[in-house]
């Protein structure tokens, strides 16, 4: 699809990030998935039905056990290769990871249901692309549906999509009413 990279990552990386997301339940550092409104950062589970890890909280120690510094080395391969596609990126100004990414656990019937895209307003003006990465395989349901372009992407263990923030790509969850879902999420975000 115009636009959207897909790509596949190493998905032994995938079990060591569900890993992490289960240890830092325990430990009482994952919470509800929150949606950005007029009224500041609010849960909504009929938008959007979650369990977040936002990876700026996870101990260091934990990080390097389940293998977070090699994830960031995948994604920067992925990033590159969207970058020699789309040479432009180049042109644009330095960018990074600008915000905490995130593990998203999605219990059966949970989802990001909202069609949504990733620069909505002032807080989100420094994004430029958005990448997803599915942590595993789901078969029921589970995708992403990507509204104007008519396109829905499977759920596949590994498989990392990265694609422009804006309203062009405006997207949602599809629900698996028997399965669970686990991804990691985030931006790049211009450097300056």
């Amino acid at each position: 699809m115009q636009f959207v990279g897909d790509y596949q990552v190493d998905p032994t990386l995938c079990d060591d990030l569900i890993a992490l997301h289960k240890a830092c339940a325990k430990q009482g550092l994952v919470v509800r998935g929150r949606l950005g409104t007029d009224q500041g950062m609010v849960v909504d589970k009929k938008k959007k039905d979650s369990y977040d890890l936002g990876l700026i909280t996870v101990p260091d120690a934990l990080a390097e056990q389940h293998r977070l510094p090699e994830f960031y080395g995948a994604l920067k391969d992925c990033i590159d290769q969207y970058a020699e596609k789309f040479p432009i990126i180049k042109q644009l100004g330095a960018y990074h990871i600008g915000e905490s990414p995130i593990i998203q656990r999605y219990k059966r019937g949970g989802g990001y249901r909202w069609p949504h895209c990733e620069r909505t307003g002032l807080d989100s003006t420094t994004r430029m692309l958005v990448w997803m990465m599915y942590l595993n395989d789901v078969s029921d349901g589970g995708g992403t549906h990507f509204v104007y372009q008519r396109h829905t992407f499977e759920a596949r263990k590994g498989r990392l999509l990265v694609w422009p923030s804006d309203f062009t790509h405006t997207h949602h969850g599809v629900v698996s009413k028997t399965q669970e879902k686990f991804i990691i999420t985030g931006w790049l975000n211009f450097a300056d």
